[in-house]
């Protein structure tokens, strides 16, 4: 007579909860603590160049004069172009604020949730821009257009609201002259090639447009130059290329132990999920 094994419980208990630490466990806490480190050196880059206003406003001339020469120096008349509509300034506005943070955030999260095949090369890309950011924020301050009315700038968020920069919190930590490159346009970048990169549907395309409001959201609300949009791309580009050799690496390493845990039988899973970076 034949016997069916019956499942232990406990083993099978166990079982799902190794699962679940190592899909969540460290992979989260790890994520938490590059968040950690990563707010920790934007506000060690603020410190360091907060007496730098003379320098960012050199460079600023530089930035127009250049503009000037590319023949790109239009922001003042494509803001005053939408000032006449306040709807117009009102979304660009709150887009500006809320789809720079949150937005991350969201498809942060997304990412790391339904694409973890792909996440560790999101996230290398994003770590890789931001701090390299933050090595130019710290050798070339920069002001952004608002600082100008002379120039006829206006600056949308104190004038039409949210007057988010009349927050103590945000004030204490948001570095104002630090407008090379835009890490909104940067992170906003990102976040579109990573969702279109990993995902299968044609909707995924719609994430194109976040980058192109959010381009058009740092420009026309003062808070951005066009080369600190182009500064944005050619970083996100070039430390796309620079992780290029690392995934392939890792992607070799990895296809090379599944092709281990094959041969082991009993102890290969075929629906393991590998953070692959």
């Amino acid at each position: 007579m034949a016997h069916t094994a019956i499942p232990n419980p406990k083993t099978a208990l166990r079982r799902s909860a190794r699962q679940v630490w190592d899909r969540f466990g460290w992979p989260l806490s790890r994520e938490i603590t590059l968040l950690i480190i990563g707010l920790f050196a934007y506000r060690a880059v603020r410190l360091l160049v907060k007496d730098e206003i003379d320098q960012a406003f050199v460079n600023t001339q530089r930035v127009v004069d250049w503009e000037r020469a590319l023949g790109i120096f239009n922001e003042v008349e494509l803001q005053a172009s939408i000032l006449t509509n306040d709807a117009i300034v009102w979304g660009l506005n709150r887009y500006y604020f809320l789809a720079h943070f949150l937005g991350t955030t969201i498809w942060v999260c997304w990412m790391f949730i339904r694409y973890p095949e792909h996440y560790g090369r999101i996230r290398r890309v994003l770590l890789g821009t931001t701090f390299g950011a933050l090595v130019i924020h710290i050798v070339f301050p920069l002001a952004p257009p608002r600082w100008f009315p002379d120039m006829g700038f206006v600056d949308t968020l104190q004038t039409y609201g949210p007057k988010i920069y009349d927050s103590e919190t945000i004030a204490n930590t948001a570095n104002q002259i630090a407008a090379m490159p835009s890490l909104h346009v940067g992170w906003a970048l990102i976040g579109a090639w990573g969702l279109i990169k990993a995902g299968t549907s044609l909707w995924r395309w719609i994430a194109a447009l976040h980058p192109t409001v959010m381009t058009a959201a740092v420009v026309l609300t003062g808070n951005h130059w066009w080369l600190d949009v182009f500064g944005a791309l050619a970083l996100v580009a070039l430390v796309i290329a620079i992780d290029a050799p690392i995934q392939q690496r890792l992607e070799r390493r990895h296809h090379r132990e599944a092709g281990d845990d094959r041969g082991d039988g009993d102890n290969a899973t075929d629906d393991e999920t590998v953070l692959v970076g």
